[in-house]
């Protein structure tokens, strides 16, 4: 089946690589605040409870998500962003708003 005979946008047959876990791990607005946080550098999980004032046990809750969609790294208590686990997501934006943007009158 060509691009032009599938059901789905062409666009969306590109992007068809990322993760599902990835949704979801970034549709919560806490986790995309820890992500935000951790952009900027590793963070020791303590602090970041502090940073996100949320209990230090939420915040290893909304790690391990983030860890388990591929996106953080944690070790020692150290939680960092791992760059390539963003990509897939990126990709998938960078995609989507170039078409809306050639679609538009």
């Amino acid at each position: 089946m060509s691009l032009a005979e599938s059901p789905d946008p062409p666009w969306l047959v590109q992007a068809a690589g990322v993760p599902l876990a990835q949704f979801p791990a970034f549709a919560d607005p806490r986790r995309r605040q820890i992500l935000e946080i951790l952009a900027s550098g590793p963070q020791d999980v303590s602090a970041l409870a502090r940073r996100c004032a949320l209990p230090r046990q939420t915040v290893m809750h909304h790690l391990a998500i983030l860890q388990r969609a591929g996106l953080v790294q944690q070790r020692h208590h150290v939680a960092l962003v791992l760059p390539n686990g963003l990509a897939p997501l990126r990709r998938y934006f960078d995609l989507a708003l170039t078409a809306a943007a050639i679609s538009t009158p």
